[in-house]
């Protein structure tokens, strides 16, 4: 018993040792929690004990009850025995599972490839989705996830028979965690994989680790295979679904970047003043000296409208742009009218349900360099607009901002122009407690609860309609989407970034809680005391004139001529790529991964947008990509390999000629 228990004590210290070194966060949740025990702060509820049969359990001393209850080894055997290298048993696909006919392939063969995500996809989908489909093995398991880590047994003989290239550990119990280590050798499992833990964490903490394990070798990860340790844990399979639905890869497609990238060229070399948001503005301006209300489309907007009503004609009141027709028919004309959109159809079916384009005359408009310029033009005029940058970076010394939606990049800009008292409205970022709306009633985007499921019942999560439950500004919860929770990430990113200590903000919605804000009853807010104002949008337009500028700066035309040197490296390497010949699968995705490393790597910082582009689309199509060179006894690869090195090399050059053609432009 004395060598069990000293081997026990020896992995401990190998464990902690290997914690201290490479994972430290961990070794220091550890460590705090070894002192409380020392120091009696925390009393142990689980006893490690080593059977006379020859193996560990753990005892509940609360439930009395063992965590196995039979040989933890047999059982650690057992759940190894069930792994196997099939893609349709056990895994966690990480793609939309689309089918094209050869009428669509054809059609995408010449397309504009911003027209539609498929115009690159497709060819590549389609192809890999003849020659392999879901019921084939992988040659290797590149990726896996343990959903509960118990003494750990299992991990180390699934480990013994898979030896995947990474895994991904989650366990709630800290203290369960902790008697693992005396019973497992985390070194042996991390000896020739990479190892990513999640012990005890919130759902940040969750988000940010597989985050990490996700884009590591992203052309891995159309199945990740995974074990369930404890029934209980099968929610957080549903959880990892949203993390990966709500990647920028699946929410931001190559063809909207590619878009928004040509089309900001082309609005910055028409010389439209950009505002600088590269700074904070502090309290000393207009929006330090009157309350501001920023507006969106949630469904709070409609039950709050006449609070609004009452309180807008005292307030700085910036709206997006997506909210005028129902404001038009209260009578509350914005101040500032905001935009990011580069889709043409949002601004149109707004504009159809305007009853008087007057309604915008004296409003100041902050849009996105990539939005439909000539439609804003149609109802303002060009020295009433400014353009901020969001995720492109021509005009970098002016500042951008990266969100998921144009509700959060208002909030940032808000607090960046130094407001001093903002109103969140109808940023709700959750379904209608009762309605289950998704928006106020009037707005395009508004779903219909029959739309809607449960994510956790549900086999698949779905961006916009798979529904699952947050923290409420009022209630204990709310019901809220995949799409809306990446906002609400981004919303607190942007208090921790951007609020200052004398930045008050108040969330009025019925909707999600945002981190250091408010909760407000409208009841208990009156503006009534700041009066009217009439100078107040001339004091916005001087402030906005006085820190924006039409010029490029001598490094941002350097950065133009870096995308275009750029631009002709890139499509020398897809050009040499497509004319070698590649004799073997080996060979062939050597010289793959070797471009794709390429092509993601921008000239500078800040010229990263083709760069970035590659990268979204590479995510989008790399787990097929990695399927084809994975799969087991795939049929005559010689062939196959000519045939798909031809159609990668083309996708790669469409994406290519459509932002090449751009940097031509004259920015002198």
């Amino acid at each position: 018993m004395g060598s069990i228990q000293e081997q026990a004590i020896s992995t401990y210290e190998k464990n902690m040792s290997l914690f201290s070194k490479k994972h430290p966060e961990l070794y220091k949740k550890l460590n705090l929690f070894d002192t409380a025990i020392q120091n009696g702060q925390y009393k142990e509820r689980y006893i490690l004990e080593y059977k006379p049969q020859g193996y560990f359990d753990v005892l509940d001393s609360v439930s009395n009850q063992w965590l196995y209850g039979d040989s933890s080894i047999t059982q650690a055997i057992n759940l190894s025995k069930e792994m196997n290298f099939r893609k349709d048993i056990g895994t966690i696909e990480t793609f939309y599972d689309y089918s094209f006919d050869e009428k669509s392939v054809e059609f995408a063969k010449d397309a504009d490839p911003t027209l539609s995500q498929f115009i690159l996809t497709a060819p590549i989908v389609s192809y890999v989705k003849k020659v392999i489909d879901k019921t084939t093995s992988m040659k290797k398991i590149y990726k896996f996830i343990f959903f509960g880590t118990g003494l750990g047994l299992h991990m180390q003989k699934i480990h013994e028979k898979i030896n995947s290239f990474m895994y991904l550990i989650i366990e709630d119990n800290l203290e369960l965690f902790r008697l693992s280590l005396f019973v497992t050798d985390y070194s042996e499992i991390g000896q020739d994989s990479e190892l990513y833990f999640c012990v005890m964490s919130d759902n940040a903490e969750l988000k940010a680790n597989f985050d990490k394990f996700y884009h590591n070798s992203f052309i891995r990860n159309n199945y990740i295979k995974y074990a369930l340790f404890y029934p209980d844990y099968r929610d957080k399979i549903s959880r990892i679904q949203n993390y990966i639905v709500t990647q920028t890869s699946n929410t931001y497609l190559h063809d909207k970047l590619l878009l928004k990238s040509t089309k900001a060229i082309e609005s910055v070399q028409k010389k439209f003043n950009f505002l600088d948001i590269s700074t904070h503005y502090g309290k000393t301006n207009i929006f330090s000296k009157k309350p501001v209300i920023l507006v969106a489309a949630g469904p709070s907007l409609n039950h709050e409208i006449e609070w609004l009503k009452k309180n807008a004609p005292f307030a700085i009141v910036i709206a997006l742009f997506m909210t005028s027709h129902i404001l038009e028919k209260h009578g509350i004309k914005p101040d500032i009218i905001v935009h990011i959109d580069e889709n043409r159809s949002p601004v149109t079916n707004t504009l159809e349900k305007m009853s008087d384009m007057h309604f915008f005359d004296d409003s100041i408009f902050i849009l996105a360099p990539s939005v439909e310029i000539d439609l804003f033009l149609s109802i303002t005029q060009k020295k009433n607009i400014f353009l901020i940058e969001d995720r492109t970076r021509y005009r970098f010394t002016k500042g951008f901002l990266e969100g998921f939606s144009v509700g959060e990049i208002t909030y940032a800009l808000a607090l960046l122009f130094g407001t001093k008292t903002l109103c969140l409205l109808g940023l709700d970022l959750a379904l209608d407690p009762q309605t289950k709306k998704t928006h106020a009633q009037g707005h395009s985007s508004a779903n219909s609860s029959s739309n809607i499921k449960d994510a956790t019942s549900s086999d698949t999560v779905s961006l916009r309609d798979s529904e699952f439950h947050v923290k409420g500004n009022f209630l204990e919860k709310v019901p809220t989407l995949p799409l809306f929770e990446m906002s609400i990430h981004m919303v607190n990113s942007f208090t921790k970034r951007f609020r200052k200590e004398y930045q008050d903000v108040f969330n009025l919605n019925n909707g999600a809680f945002f981190t250091d804000t408010i909760p407000a009853k409208s009841s208990s807010i009156d503006f009534s005391s700041f009066g009217i104002d009439t100078h107040k949008r001339g004091d916005i337009y001087t402030f906005f004139q006085d820190n924006s500028s039409s010029k490029m700066e001598s490094n941002e035309k350097k950065a133009f001529a870096d995308r275009v040197e750029d631009a002709k490296n890139k499509r020398e390497l897809i050009l040499k790529f497509d004319s070698t010949r590649y004799p073997s699968m080996g060979q062939f995705q050597d010289a793959f991964v070797n471009l794709a490393s390429t092509l993601i790597v921008s000239p500078q910082e800040n010229a990263k947008e083709l760069s970035e582009i590659y990268i979204i689309f590479l995510e989008n199509v790399g787990g097929y990509i990695g399927d084809f060179f994975n799969t087991v006894n795939l049929p005559n690869p010689k062939r196959h390999i000519k045939r798909f090195q031809k159609i990668i090399s083309k996708q790669f050059l469409k994406i290519l000629d459509k932002y090449s053609k751009c940097l031509e432009e004259d920015f002198s």
